[in-house]
């Protein structure tokens, strides 16, 4: 870009910007993998419950749970999918700009 489009500020590469989003879906997942372990871990002890319709109950709902634990896990596999694809885009312009600058060289 030529210098001085924007003023005198200077832009950050957008993978500067890319990088923490990718990072922040990453803690997420990892957030999520921590609930699910300790999700499973009350199914468990709920098991051992003695009461037949609380039983039943607790597994409906841990069921939902689950299903929608599954849902934002692909949600986050699929923002940083398009996340790590606008990287992987923004990279080959930037690699052409610099063939094309070096043609003209």
């Amino acid at each position: 870009m030529p210098p001085g489009i924007f003023g005198d500020t200077a832009i950050p590469a957008l993978g500067e910007i890319l990088d923490p989003l990718r990072k922040q879906v990453i803690d997420l997942k990892d957030t999520l993998a921590h609930a699910r372990y300790r999700y499973d871990a009350l199914d468990l002890m709920l098991e051992n419950v003695s009461d037949s319709r609380l039983r039943a109950a607790s597994h409906e709902i841990f069921a939902v749970a689950g299903e929608k634990m599954n849902e934002v896990d692909d949600m986050l596999d699929e923002r940083y999918q398009h996340l790590s694809a606008i990287d992987r885009i923004l990279e080959s312009r930037d690699a052409l700009e610099r063939r094309k600058k070096s043609d003209r060289d």
